[in-house]
């Protein structure tokens, strides 16, 4: 992989210096969230994707960051996973798999959507139509994407 699109993956910015040095790579940026936010986006990520490649694991982790930013929603990644406003929003809260220790992956999904990286772009909702119809999502929301098992709606 080359080094650029590595280190923005990872936080990290990489600059050309001059001919004598071509590079400078500045490490990744200070994190801007808190352990609490890594230990449920981790967790969330893991129960409802887990399996998935680290793209579609990134953009579930994408999902519930847009609800977080989004007024329609609560306003932390905890609060977010555990809404009942509407019902219980995600299957991993009431089957309990949301408790389950995060694969090293989830963790690194994680981070990478903490830290910026973008694949599910302004979705709001997925769902997995092996394992239901998303009927509500599929009447209401706008169409955003496939990523791996997941359909994206905005």
């Amino acid at each position: 992989m080359p080094l650029r699109p590595l280190a923005n993956l990872l936080g990290a910015d990489v600059s050309f210096v001059d001919w004598s040095s071509p590079i400078a790579v500045s490490p990744p940026r200070a994190a801007e969230h808190s352990e609490d936010d890594l230990y449920w986006l981790s967790r969330i990520i893991n129960a409802e994707s887990r399996g998935e490649s680290l793209r579609g694991q990134v953009a579930v982790g994408n999902v519930i960051l847009n609800r977080v930013a989004s007024s329609r929603f609560p306003n932390t990644i905890r609060d977010v996973i555990f809404d009942s406003k509407d019902g219980v929003q995600f299957t991993p809260v009431s089957n309990g798999t949301i408790y389950r220790e995060p694969t090293a992956q989830s963790v690194l999904a994680a981070r990478l959507a903490l830290n910026g990286t973008d694949i599910a772009g302004d979705s709001l909702y997925f769902f997995n139509p092996s394992y239901s119809s998303g009927s509500w999502v599929r009447r209401n929301r706008p169409y955003h994407s496939a990523i791996g098992c997941h359909l994206f709606y905005r």
